[in-house]
């Protein structure tokens, strides 16, 4: 009689203590889950508005002249190389026909 009310006990404990395991597990599942999908959304907002940002400046620039156009695409790749932290093409930085430095020989005023 007594193994069987610790049986019974027993039992009663096991099944309670797994359900409520399995639920924390289940919750915790749908955080990550719920997680995920408010992330993906978000990607696919900000891909969506840098498509019409994009088509914007593609209706933009229909209304310019063809030299206004190669400028704002020159400047435009400028902008995003600068923004993106990377130099210019290594050629063109050693063959850029700029201002050069002189070097003076201890000259004074």
């Amino acid at each position: 009689m007594k193994f069987n009310k610790l049986a019974l006990i027993l039992l009663i404990l096991t099944t309670t203590l797994g359900t409520s395991s399995c639920h924390k597990w289940q919750v915790r599942h749908k955080q990550k889950r719920d997680l995920r999908e408010r992330e993906k959304q978000e990607k696919q907002r900000q891909k969506e508005a840098e498509e019409q940002y994009q088509e914007v400046i593609k209706q933009h620039s229909k209304h310019q002249s063809k030299r206004s156009r190669k400028e704002m695409k020159r400047n435009y790749k400028k902008a995003d190389r600068y923004n993106n932290h990377k130099k210019e093409f290594f050629l063109k930085r050693w063959f850029k026909g700029g201002k050069r430095k002189t070097r003076r020989s201890n000259e004074t005023i």
